[in-house]
Protein backbone atom coordinates (compact mmCIF):
# COMPACT_ATOMS: atom_id res chain seq x y z
CA UNK A 1 0.00 0.00 0.00
CA UNK A 2 1.47 3.38 -1.02
CA UNK A 3 2.20 5.92 1.74
CA UNK A 4 2.61 9.68 1.72
CA UNK A 5 5.20 11.30 3.94
CA UNK A 6 4.33 14.28 6.18
CA UNK A 7 5.54 15.61 9.49
CA UNK A 8 1.97 15.49 10.81
CA UNK A 9 2.05 11.68 10.72
CA UNK A 10 5.15 11.62 12.89
CA UNK A 11 3.52 14.08 15.30
CA UNK A 12 0.41 11.91 15.55
CA UNK A 13 2.43 8.73 16.18
CA UNK A 14 4.45 10.55 18.82
CA UNK A 15 1.24 11.75 20.49
CA UNK A 16 -0.11 8.20 20.48
CA UNK A 17 3.11 6.97 22.08
CA UNK A 18 2.91 9.63 24.83
CA UNK A 19 -0.70 8.76 25.62
CA UNK A 20 0.09 5.03 25.65
CA UNK A 21 3.02 5.54 28.03
CA UNK A 22 0.81 7.42 30.49
CA UNK A 23 -1.86 4.73 30.26
CA UNK A 24 0.72 2.01 30.94
CA UNK A 25 2.27 4.02 33.75
CA UNK A 26 -1.16 4.46 35.36
CA UNK A 27 -1.80 0.71 35.20
CA UNK A 28 1.63 -0.30 36.50
CA UNK A 29 2.18 2.36 39.18
CA UNK A 30 -1.20 2.09 40.89
CA UNK A 31 -2.00 -1.31 42.46
CA UNK A 32 -5.35 -2.81 41.53
CA UNK A 33 -6.73 -2.45 45.06
CA UNK A 34 -6.01 1.30 45.01
CA UNK A 35 -7.44 2.10 41.59
CA UNK A 36 -10.37 4.41 42.05
CA UNK A 37 -12.67 5.94 39.43
CA UNK A 38 -10.24 8.76 38.73
CA UNK A 39 -7.33 6.46 37.92
CA UNK A 40 -9.52 4.14 35.83
CA UNK A 41 -11.04 6.93 33.74
CA UNK A 42 -7.57 8.50 33.31
CA UNK A 43 -6.25 5.24 31.83
CA UNK A 44 -9.29 4.91 29.52
CA UNK A 45 -8.84 8.53 28.37
CA UNK A 46 -5.15 7.89 27.57
CA UNK A 47 -5.93 4.69 25.63
CA UNK A 48 -8.73 6.27 23.60
CA UNK A 49 -6.50 9.24 22.75
CA UNK A 50 -3.71 6.86 21.72
CA UNK A 51 -6.01 4.84 19.42
CA UNK A 52 -7.41 8.04 17.90
CA UNK A 53 -3.97 9.52 17.24
CA UNK A 54 -2.33 6.40 15.77
CA UNK A 55 -5.27 5.48 13.50
CA UNK A 56 -5.61 9.07 12.34
CA UNK A 57 -1.89 9.00 11.51
CA UNK A 58 -2.44 5.84 9.46
CA UNK A 59 -5.39 7.39 7.67
CA UNK A 60 -3.39 10.50 6.92
CA UNK A 61 -0.39 8.48 5.67
CA UNK A 62 -2.42 6.25 3.31
CA UNK A 63 -3.26 7.46 -0.21
CA UNK A 64 -6.05 5.18 -1.46
CA UNK A 65 -9.73 5.94 -0.83
CA UNK A 66 -10.56 2.48 0.50
CA UNK A 67 -7.60 2.50 2.89
CA UNK A 68 -8.47 5.95 4.15
CA UNK A 69 -12.13 5.00 4.65
CA UNK A 70 -11.12 1.87 6.58
CA UNK A 71 -8.77 3.84 8.82
CA UNK A 72 -11.44 6.55 9.18
CA UNK A 73 -13.89 3.99 10.58
CA UNK A 74 -11.29 2.44 12.92
CA UNK A 75 -10.09 5.79 14.31
CA UNK A 76 -13.59 6.41 15.66
CA UNK A 77 -13.05 3.56 18.14
CA UNK A 78 -10.79 6.03 19.90
CA UNK A 79 -12.12 9.30 18.54
CA UNK A 80 -15.76 8.65 19.49
CA UNK A 81 -14.78 7.24 22.89
CA UNK A 82 -12.54 10.18 23.85
CA UNK A 83 -15.35 12.69 24.68
CA UNK A 84 -17.08 10.12 26.90
CA UNK A 85 -13.78 9.21 28.60
CA UNK A 86 -12.97 12.90 29.06
CA UNK A 87 -16.33 13.62 30.71
CA UNK A 88 -16.02 10.57 32.96
CA UNK A 89 -12.51 11.59 34.03
CA UNK A 90 -13.66 15.16 34.76
CA UNK A 91 -16.55 13.90 36.90
CA UNK A 92 -14.31 11.53 38.84
CA UNK A 93 -11.46 14.00 39.34
CA UNK A 94 -13.68 16.89 40.45
CA UNK A 95 -15.18 14.81 43.26
CA UNK A 96 -18.37 13.82 41.43
CA UNK A 97 -17.43 10.18 40.87
CA UNK A 98 -20.60 9.04 42.60
CA UNK A 99 -22.50 10.25 39.53
CA UNK A 100 -20.79 7.59 37.42
CA UNK A 101 -23.56 5.12 38.14
CA UNK A 102 -23.88 1.92 36.06
CA UNK A 103 -26.57 3.61 33.95
CA UNK A 104 -24.33 6.64 33.22
CA UNK A 105 -21.31 4.45 32.43
CA UNK A 106 -23.42 2.30 30.11
CA UNK A 107 -24.72 5.39 28.29
CA UNK A 108 -21.21 6.87 27.91
CA UNK A 109 -19.98 3.53 26.54
CA UNK A 110 -22.95 3.00 24.24
CA UNK A 111 -22.61 6.35 22.44
CA UNK A 112 -19.20 5.66 20.79
CA UNK A 113 -20.17 2.03 20.18
CA UNK A 114 -23.28 3.11 18.24
CA UNK A 115 -21.23 5.62 16.24
CA UNK A 116 -18.72 2.94 15.18
CA UNK A 117 -21.48 0.48 14.21
CA UNK A 118 -23.31 3.12 12.18
CA UNK A 119 -20.05 4.09 10.47
CA UNK A 120 -19.55 0.49 9.33
CA UNK A 121 -23.17 -0.12 8.25
CA UNK A 122 -24.05 3.50 7.34
CA UNK A 123 -27.77 2.84 6.75
CA UNK A 124 -29.54 5.53 4.73
CA UNK A 125 -26.30 7.55 4.85
CA UNK A 126 -27.10 8.55 8.44
CA UNK A 127 -23.43 8.93 9.32
CA UNK A 128 -21.48 9.38 6.11
CA UNK A 129 -23.17 10.97 3.09
CA UNK A 130 -20.14 11.19 0.80
CA UNK A 131 -16.35 10.78 0.87
CA UNK A 132 -13.72 11.81 -1.65
CA UNK A 133 -9.99 12.41 -1.93
CA UNK A 134 -8.74 15.98 -2.11
CA UNK A 135 -5.14 16.95 -2.84
CA UNK A 136 -3.81 20.03 -1.06
CA UNK A 137 -0.26 20.73 -2.10
CA UNK A 138 1.58 17.43 -1.80
CA UNK A 139 -0.89 16.00 0.72
CA UNK A 140 -3.86 13.86 -0.24
CA UNK A 141 -6.58 13.97 2.39
CA UNK A 142 -10.04 12.54 2.89
CA UNK A 143 -12.96 14.95 2.63
CA UNK A 144 -16.27 13.73 4.08
CA UNK A 145 -19.84 14.92 4.05
CA UNK A 146 -21.41 14.00 7.38
CA UNK A 147 -24.94 12.76 7.97
CA UNK A 148 -27.42 13.75 10.71
CA UNK A 149 -26.41 10.93 13.10
CA UNK A 150 -22.79 12.06 12.96
CA UNK A 151 -23.83 15.67 13.50
CA UNK A 152 -25.69 14.58 16.64
CA UNK A 153 -22.55 12.81 17.83
CA UNK A 154 -20.51 15.97 17.21
CA UNK A 155 -23.00 17.97 19.30
CA UNK A 156 -22.65 15.49 22.17
CA UNK A 157 -18.85 15.58 21.84
CA UNK A 158 -18.70 19.35 22.18
CA UNK A 159 -21.02 19.30 25.18
CA UNK A 160 -18.87 16.61 26.81
CA UNK A 161 -15.62 18.47 26.06
CA UNK A 162 -16.93 21.83 27.29
CA UNK A 163 -18.62 20.32 30.37
CA UNK A 164 -15.55 18.28 31.32
CA UNK A 165 -13.25 21.27 30.85
CA UNK A 166 -15.54 23.40 33.03
CA UNK A 167 -15.53 20.79 35.81
CA UNK A 168 -11.74 20.43 35.82
CA UNK A 169 -11.04 24.17 35.63
CA UNK A 170 -13.57 24.89 38.40
CA UNK A 171 -11.98 22.25 40.62
CA UNK A 172 -8.48 23.58 39.91
CA UNK A 173 -9.46 27.15 40.72
CA UNK A 174 -11.24 26.11 43.92
CA UNK A 175 -8.08 24.37 45.07
CA UNK A 176 -6.59 27.84 45.53
CA UNK A 177 -2.98 28.38 46.54
CA UNK A 178 -2.52 24.85 47.85
CA UNK A 179 -1.68 23.39 44.43
CA UNK A 180 -0.78 26.27 42.13
CA UNK A 181 1.44 24.20 39.83
CA UNK A 182 -1.08 21.41 39.66
CA UNK A 183 -3.87 23.89 38.95
CA UNK A 184 -1.91 25.32 36.01
CA UNK A 185 -1.40 21.85 34.51
CA UNK A 186 -5.07 20.99 34.97
CA UNK A 187 -6.26 24.20 33.34
CA UNK A 188 -3.90 23.76 30.37
CA UNK A 189 -4.93 20.14 29.93
CA UNK A 190 -8.62 21.07 30.02
CA UNK A 191 -8.60 24.15 27.79
CA UNK A 192 -6.14 23.24 24.98
CA UNK A 193 -8.38 20.61 23.29
CA UNK A 194 -11.35 22.92 23.60
CA UNK A 195 -9.44 25.85 22.08
CA UNK A 196 -8.14 23.75 19.16
CA UNK A 197 -11.66 22.54 18.43
CA UNK A 198 -12.87 26.14 18.29
CA UNK A 199 -10.07 26.99 15.82
CA UNK A 200 -10.95 23.89 13.76
CA UNK A 201 -14.69 24.55 13.60
CA UNK A 202 -14.36 28.27 12.83
CA UNK A 203 -11.34 27.78 10.51
CA UNK A 204 -9.37 30.37 12.46
CA UNK A 205 -5.62 30.73 11.82
CA UNK A 206 -3.15 29.41 12.57
CA UNK A 207 -4.53 26.01 13.62
CA UNK A 208 -7.92 26.11 11.91
CA UNK A 209 -6.46 26.58 8.42
CA UNK A 210 -4.18 23.54 8.39
CA UNK A 211 -4.99 20.44 6.35
CA UNK A 212 -4.81 18.25 9.45
CA UNK A 213 -7.10 18.01 12.51
CA UNK A 214 -4.82 18.56 15.51
CA UNK A 215 -7.44 17.56 18.11
CA UNK A 216 -5.89 14.08 18.71
CA UNK A 217 -2.53 15.77 19.32
CA UNK A 218 -4.09 18.19 21.81
CA UNK A 219 -5.82 15.33 23.65
CA UNK A 220 -2.47 13.56 23.98
CA UNK A 221 -0.97 16.79 25.30
CA UNK A 222 -3.80 16.89 27.85
CA UNK A 223 -3.04 13.35 29.00
CA UNK A 224 0.59 14.39 29.51
CA UNK A 225 -0.47 17.39 31.62
CA UNK A 226 -2.82 15.27 33.67
CA UNK A 227 -0.22 12.54 33.98
CA UNK A 228 2.31 14.94 35.49
CA UNK A 229 -0.34 16.33 37.84
CA UNK A 230 -1.50 12.85 38.79
CA UNK A 231 1.82 11.17 39.42
CA UNK A 232 4.38 13.97 39.86
CA UNK A 233 2.28 15.84 42.39
CA UNK A 234 0.34 12.74 43.48
CA UNK A 235 -3.04 14.47 43.42
CA UNK A 236 -4.75 11.12 43.10
CA UNK A 237 -2.82 9.44 45.89
CA UNK A 238 -4.74 8.35 48.96
CA UNK A 239 -3.06 11.00 51.12
CA UNK A 240 -4.65 14.14 49.59
CA UNK A 241 -7.93 12.33 49.00
CA UNK A 242 -8.02 11.20 52.62
CA UNK A 243 -7.03 14.69 53.75
CA UNK A 244 -9.96 16.24 51.91
CA UNK A 245 -12.35 13.66 53.36
CA UNK A 246 -11.02 14.16 56.90
CA UNK A 247 -11.25 17.95 56.63
CA UNK A 248 -14.81 17.80 55.34
CA UNK A 249 -15.87 15.46 58.14
CA UNK A 250 -14.08 17.25 61.01
CA UNK A 251 -16.20 18.77 63.75
CA UNK A 252 -13.56 21.48 64.27
CA UNK A 253 -13.32 24.32 61.79
CA UNK A 254 -10.20 24.63 59.62
CA UNK A 255 -9.27 27.85 57.82
CA UNK A 256 -6.18 28.06 55.58
CA UNK A 257 -4.73 31.55 55.05
CA UNK A 258 -1.81 32.66 52.91
CA UNK A 259 1.13 34.75 54.06
CA UNK A 260 -0.89 37.93 53.50
CA UNK A 261 -3.77 36.83 55.74
CA UNK A 262 -6.16 36.00 52.88
CA UNK A 263 -8.42 32.97 53.24
CA UNK A 264 -7.65 30.33 50.61
CA UNK A 265 -9.67 27.40 51.94
CA UNK A 266 -12.20 26.50 54.63
CA UNK A 267 -13.86 23.25 55.62
CA UNK A 268 -17.63 22.91 56.20
CA UNK A 269 -17.32 23.21 59.99
CA UNK A 270 -15.59 26.59 59.67
CA UNK A 271 -18.36 28.05 57.47
CA UNK A 272 -20.52 28.61 60.55
CA UNK A 273 -17.87 31.04 61.82
CA UNK A 274 -16.31 32.69 58.75
CA UNK A 275 -19.24 32.42 56.34
CA UNK A 276 -20.01 30.45 53.20
CA UNK A 277 -16.95 28.96 51.50
CA UNK A 278 -17.54 30.67 48.15
CA UNK A 279 -17.64 34.12 49.75
CA UNK A 280 -15.03 33.48 52.45
CA UNK A 281 -12.26 32.43 50.05
CA UNK A 282 -10.40 35.55 48.98
CA UNK A 283 -11.53 37.57 52.00
CA UNK A 284 -9.27 38.76 54.80
CA UNK A 285 -9.14 36.46 57.82
CA UNK A 286 -9.27 39.50 60.11
CA UNK A 287 -12.51 40.65 58.49
CA UNK A 288 -14.18 37.25 58.78
CA UNK A 289 -12.66 36.35 62.15
CA UNK A 290 -11.69 39.54 64.06
CA UNK A 291 -10.38 37.51 66.99
CA UNK A 292 -7.63 36.12 64.74
CA UNK A 293 -5.47 39.18 65.47
CA UNK A 294 -5.41 38.18 69.13
CA UNK A 295 -3.40 35.09 68.18
CA UNK A 296 -0.59 37.42 67.17
CA UNK A 297 -0.75 39.74 70.19
CA UNK A 298 -1.71 37.51 73.13
CA UNK A 299 0.69 35.11 74.75
CA UNK A 300 0.09 31.42 74.28
CA UNK A 301 -0.80 29.21 71.35
CA UNK A 302 -4.58 29.73 71.50
CA UNK A 303 -7.26 32.20 72.52
CA UNK A 304 -10.78 31.74 73.84
CA UNK A 305 -13.58 33.44 71.91
CA UNK A 306 -17.14 34.01 73.10
CA UNK A 307 -19.94 34.11 70.53
CA UNK A 308 -23.72 34.34 70.80
CA UNK A 309 -25.34 31.28 69.22
CA UNK A 310 -28.90 30.20 68.60
CA UNK A 311 -28.75 27.98 71.68
CA UNK A 312 -27.04 30.54 73.90
CA UNK A 313 -23.45 31.49 74.52
CA UNK A 314 -20.80 29.57 72.55
CA UNK A 315 -17.11 29.29 73.37
CA UNK A 316 -14.57 28.81 70.58
CA UNK A 317 -10.86 28.15 70.94
CA UNK A 318 -8.63 29.45 68.15
CA UNK A 319 -5.16 28.10 67.46
CA UNK A 320 -2.83 28.36 64.49
CA UNK A 321 0.09 26.51 62.95
CA UNK A 322 2.46 27.93 60.30
CA UNK A 323 2.85 26.29 56.89
CA UNK A 324 6.58 26.27 56.19
CA UNK A 325 8.87 24.89 53.53
CA UNK A 326 12.61 25.44 53.53
CA UNK A 327 12.33 27.91 56.42
CA UNK A 328 9.87 30.05 54.43
CA UNK A 329 6.34 30.57 55.77
CA UNK A 330 3.70 30.27 53.04
CA UNK A 331 0.64 30.64 55.24
CA UNK A 332 -1.11 29.40 58.35
CA UNK A 333 -3.73 26.86 59.34
CA UNK A 334 -6.25 28.19 61.85
CA UNK A 335 -8.16 25.64 63.91
CA UNK A 336 -11.55 26.64 65.37
CA UNK A 337 -12.68 24.27 68.10
CA UNK A 338 -16.08 24.46 69.77
CA UNK A 339 -15.25 24.11 73.47
CA UNK A 340 -18.64 25.23 74.78
CA UNK A 341 -19.25 22.00 76.68
CA UNK A 342 -15.72 21.96 78.11
CA UNK A 343 -15.88 25.61 79.14
CA UNK A 344 -19.30 25.15 80.77
CA UNK A 345 -17.98 22.14 82.66
CA UNK A 346 -14.91 24.11 83.72
CA UNK A 347 -17.01 26.96 85.01
CA UNK A 348 -19.36 24.56 86.76
CA UNK A 349 -16.34 22.93 88.39
CA UNK A 350 -15.05 26.32 89.50
CA UNK A 351 -18.45 27.14 90.94
CA UNK A 352 -18.55 23.79 92.71
CA UNK A 353 -15.08 24.34 94.12
CA UNK A 354 -16.15 27.77 95.34
CA UNK A 355 -19.19 26.15 96.92
CA UNK A 356 -16.99 23.58 98.63
CA UNK A 357 -14.74 26.34 99.90
CA UNK A 358 -17.82 28.13 101.22
CA UNK A 359 -19.02 24.91 102.84
CA UNK A 360 -15.64 24.38 104.44
CA UNK A 361 -15.61 27.89 105.85
CA UNK A 362 -19.20 27.67 107.08
CA UNK A 363 -18.76 24.24 108.60
CA UNK A 364 -15.50 25.15 110.33
CA UNK A 365 -17.00 28.35 111.75
CA UNK A 366 -20.63 27.48 112.43
CA UNK A 367 -20.05 24.01 113.84
CA UNK A 368 -16.97 24.76 115.93
CA UNK A 369 -18.76 27.29 118.14
CA UNK A 370 -21.84 25.10 118.89
CA UNK A 371 -19.59 22.15 119.62
CA UNK A 372 -17.61 24.29 122.04
CA UNK A 373 -20.87 25.37 123.70
CA UNK A 374 -22.02 21.75 123.97
CA UNK A 375 -18.65 20.69 125.40
CA UNK A 376 -18.60 23.52 127.95
CA UNK A 377 -22.18 23.02 129.14
CA UNK A 378 -21.72 19.27 129.26
CA UNK A 379 -18.88 19.78 131.71
CA UNK A 380 -21.02 22.18 133.77
CA UNK A 381 -23.95 19.78 133.71
CA UNK A 382 -21.80 16.93 134.95
CA UNK A 383 -20.49 19.12 137.77
CA UNK A 384 -23.69 20.90 138.83
CA UNK A 385 -26.40 18.65 137.44
CA UNK A 386 -28.34 21.85 136.65
CA UNK A 387 -31.23 21.15 134.17
CA UNK A 388 -30.76 24.58 132.54
CA UNK A 389 -27.40 23.39 131.20
CA UNK A 390 -29.13 20.48 129.45
CA UNK A 391 -31.64 22.89 127.92
CA UNK A 392 -28.79 24.96 126.44
CA UNK A 393 -27.22 21.78 125.08
CA UNK A 394 -30.57 20.75 123.54
CA UNK A 395 -31.11 24.18 121.92
CA UNK A 396 -27.59 24.07 120.51
CA UNK A 397 -28.14 20.60 119.08
CA UNK A 398 -31.39 21.82 117.46
CA UNK A 399 -29.55 24.73 115.88
CA UNK A 400 -26.85 22.39 114.58
CA UNK A 401 -29.53 20.08 113.15
CA UNK A 402 -31.17 23.03 111.36
CA UNK A 403 -27.79 24.09 110.03
CA UNK A 404 -27.01 20.61 108.70
CA UNK A 405 -30.41 20.37 107.02
CA UNK A 406 -29.86 23.70 105.30
CA UNK A 407 -26.37 22.65 104.30
CA UNK A 408 -27.70 19.41 102.81
CA UNK A 409 -30.33 21.27 100.80
CA UNK A 410 -27.76 23.74 99.53
CA UNK A 411 -25.40 20.96 98.45
CA UNK A 412 -28.18 19.62 96.21
CA UNK A 413 -28.86 22.90 94.48
CA UNK A 414 -27.38 21.71 91.19
CA UNK A 415 -30.11 19.07 90.89
CA UNK A 416 -33.06 20.82 92.44
CA UNK A 417 -35.81 20.53 89.82
CA UNK A 418 -36.84 17.04 88.77
CA UNK A 419 -40.61 16.96 88.11
CA UNK A 420 -42.61 19.96 86.86
CA UNK A 421 -46.38 19.88 87.20
CA UNK A 422 -49.26 22.28 88.04
CA UNK A 423 -49.35 23.09 91.78
CA UNK A 424 -52.06 25.14 93.58
CA UNK A 425 -50.24 28.03 95.23
CA UNK A 426 -52.79 28.50 98.09
CA UNK A 427 -52.74 24.80 98.99
CA UNK A 428 -48.97 24.60 99.13
CA UNK A 429 -48.76 27.78 101.24
CA UNK A 430 -51.23 26.31 103.73
CA UNK A 431 -49.22 23.09 103.84
CA UNK A 432 -45.99 24.94 104.58
CA UNK A 433 -47.67 27.07 107.27
CA UNK A 434 -48.98 23.90 108.91
CA UNK A 435 -45.54 22.28 108.80
CA UNK A 436 -43.93 25.27 110.50
CA UNK A 437 -46.73 25.32 113.14
CA UNK A 438 -45.66 28.53 114.86
CA UNK A 439 -48.15 30.85 116.55
CA UNK A 440 -45.90 33.83 115.77
CA UNK A 441 -46.34 33.22 112.01
CA UNK A 442 -49.52 34.07 110.13
CA UNK A 443 -49.93 33.63 106.36
CA UNK A 444 -52.60 35.69 104.56
CA UNK A 445 -53.37 34.61 100.99
CA UNK A 446 -54.94 37.09 98.56
CA UNK A 447 -58.15 36.04 96.82
CA UNK A 448 -56.39 36.29 93.43
CA UNK A 449 -54.22 33.35 94.48
CA UNK A 450 -57.18 31.02 95.15
CA UNK A 451 -57.32 29.50 91.67
CA UNK A 452 -53.67 30.08 90.76
CA UNK A 453 -51.67 27.04 89.71
CA UNK A 454 -47.97 27.33 88.89
CA UNK A 455 -45.87 24.88 86.90
CA UNK A 456 -43.20 23.78 89.36
CA UNK A 457 -41.50 20.93 91.14
CA UNK A 458 -43.86 20.58 94.14
CA UNK A 459 -41.18 19.52 96.62
CA UNK A 460 -38.79 22.31 95.63
CA UNK A 461 -41.53 24.95 95.59
CA UNK A 462 -42.38 23.96 99.18
CA UNK A 463 -38.68 24.33 99.94
CA UNK A 464 -38.72 27.91 98.60
CA UNK A 465 -41.86 28.89 100.50
CA UNK A 466 -40.67 27.18 103.70
CA UNK A 467 -37.37 29.08 103.70
CA UNK A 468 -38.98 32.46 102.94
CA UNK A 469 -41.61 32.03 105.69
CA UNK A 470 -39.07 30.84 108.25
CA UNK A 471 -36.79 33.72 107.31
CA UNK A 472 -39.63 36.20 107.97
CA UNK A 473 -40.42 34.57 111.33
CA UNK A 474 -36.81 34.33 112.50
CA UNK A 475 -35.99 37.97 111.71
CA UNK A 476 -39.05 39.45 113.43
CA UNK A 477 -38.97 40.49 117.10
CA UNK A 478 -42.51 39.27 117.61
CA UNK A 479 -45.48 37.91 115.65
CA UNK A 480 -45.19 38.43 111.91
CA UNK A 481 -47.70 38.28 109.06
CA UNK A 482 -46.75 37.22 105.54
CA UNK A 483 -49.08 38.23 102.69
CA UNK A 484 -49.06 36.17 99.46
CA UNK A 485 -50.35 37.76 96.27
CA UNK A 486 -50.46 37.38 92.50
CA UNK A 487 -48.28 39.22 89.95
CA UNK A 488 -48.83 39.33 86.22
CA UNK A 489 -45.98 36.85 85.67
CA UNK A 490 -45.51 35.39 89.13
CA UNK A 491 -46.31 35.93 92.80
CA UNK A 492 -44.96 37.72 95.88
CA UNK A 493 -44.50 37.12 99.61
CA UNK A 494 -44.47 40.30 101.75
CA UNK A 495 -44.00 40.41 105.51
CA UNK A 496 -44.53 43.21 108.05
CA UNK A 497 -41.25 42.59 109.85
CA UNK A 498 -38.26 44.91 110.16
CA UNK A 499 -37.44 44.66 106.45
CA UNK A 500 -34.09 44.49 104.69
CA UNK A 501 -31.93 47.61 104.14
CA UNK A 502 -31.55 48.51 100.47
CA UNK A 503 -27.78 48.14 100.70
CA UNK A 504 -28.16 44.49 101.73
CA UNK A 505 -30.91 43.38 99.32
CA UNK A 506 -28.43 42.02 96.76
CA UNK A 507 -26.34 40.23 99.40
CA UNK A 508 -29.15 38.41 101.22
CA UNK A 509 -29.00 35.59 98.63
CA UNK A 510 -25.26 35.00 99.09
CA UNK A 511 -24.09 31.87 100.86
CA UNK A 512 -23.33 32.59 104.51
CA UNK A 513 -24.92 36.06 104.63
CA UNK A 514 -27.06 36.54 107.74
CA UNK A 515 -28.01 39.36 110.07
CA UNK A 516 -29.08 36.98 112.83
CA UNK A 517 -26.46 35.73 115.24
CA UNK A 518 -27.82 32.19 115.24
CA UNK A 519 -28.60 32.11 111.50
CA UNK A 520 -26.85 29.79 109.02
CA UNK A 521 -26.88 32.19 106.07
CA UNK A 522 -28.04 29.36 103.80
CA UNK A 523 -31.84 29.67 103.64
CA UNK A 524 -32.14 32.45 101.07
CA UNK A 525 -29.23 31.05 99.06
CA UNK A 526 -31.30 27.88 98.73
CA UNK A 527 -34.31 29.96 97.70
CA UNK A 528 -32.38 31.72 94.92
CA UNK A 529 -30.93 28.50 93.51
CA UNK A 530 -34.26 26.68 93.43
CA UNK A 531 -36.02 29.68 91.86
CA UNK A 532 -33.36 30.01 89.15
CA UNK A 533 -33.41 26.26 88.54
CA UNK A 534 -37.08 26.68 87.56
CA UNK A 535 -36.09 29.41 85.13
CA UNK A 536 -37.63 32.11 87.33
CA UNK A 537 -36.17 35.25 88.90
CA UNK A 538 -36.38 36.52 92.48
CA UNK A 539 -35.95 40.05 93.79
CA UNK A 540 -36.35 41.57 97.25
CA UNK A 541 -37.92 45.04 97.58
CA UNK A 542 -39.49 47.07 100.34
CA UNK A 543 -42.95 45.85 101.33
CA UNK A 544 -46.05 47.96 101.81
CA UNK A 545 -45.86 47.53 105.61
CA UNK A 546 -42.17 48.45 105.66
CA UNK A 547 -41.08 44.82 105.76
CA UNK A 548 -39.44 42.70 103.06
CA UNK A 549 -41.24 41.74 99.88
CA UNK A 550 -39.91 38.84 97.78
CA UNK A 551 -41.13 38.95 94.15
CA UNK A 552 -40.77 35.78 92.08
CA UNK A 553 -41.30 36.41 88.35
CA UNK A 554 -41.03 34.53 85.06
CA UNK A 555 -43.46 31.92 86.39
CA UNK A 556 -45.56 29.88 83.99
CA UNK A 557 -49.10 29.31 85.22
CA UNK A 558 -50.99 26.06 84.78
CA UNK A 559 -54.65 25.45 84.07
CA UNK A 560 -56.87 26.39 87.01
CA UNK A 561 -58.16 23.41 88.93
CA UNK A 562 -55.71 20.90 87.43
CA UNK A 563 -53.11 20.92 90.21
CA UNK A 564 -52.90 18.18 92.81
CA UNK A 565 -52.81 18.83 96.52
CA UNK A 566 -49.24 18.83 97.90
CA UNK A 567 -48.28 16.17 100.39
CA UNK A 568 -45.35 15.65 102.72
CA UNK A 569 -42.97 18.14 104.28
CA UNK A 570 -40.14 20.12 102.69
CA UNK A 571 -37.44 18.23 104.57
CA UNK A 572 -38.90 14.82 103.73
CA UNK A 573 -39.22 15.68 100.03
CA UNK A 574 -35.65 16.81 99.57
Amino acid sequence: MPWQSTSYVLLLFLSALVASIWAGYGIVSVPRERRNRTVTTFVVLCLSAAVWAVTYGIQLASTGLEAKLFAYRVLHVGGAATPSAWLAFALAYSGRGDRLTPIVVTALTAIPAVVVVLLVANPYSLVLVDAELVTIGSLTRLETTLGPAYQAHLAFSYVAVVGGAGLVVDHALRSGGRIRRQAALLIVGATVPLALNVFEVLSLPPFGTTAVNLTPVSISLSTACFGVAVFRYRLLDLTPIASRVVLSEMDDGVVVVDAGGTIVDVNPAAEAVVGDRTTAIGASISARLPEYDRLETEAGASVLVTRDGTDGERFLRLSQSPLRRNSETYGRVVLIGDVTTIEEQRRALEERNERLDAFAGIVSHDLRNPLSVIGGYADLASETNDPEHFEVIGDTVDRMTEFLEDLLQLSRRGEVVTVVEPVRLRAILETVETDIADDDLTVVVDDAVDETSVLADPARLRQVLDNVLRNARDHADGPVTVAAGRLSDGFYLADDGPGIPESERESVFDVGFTTRGSGTGLGLAIVRDVVEAHGWSIEVVEGGEGGARFEITGVEFGEAGTAEEPTGSPVDSS
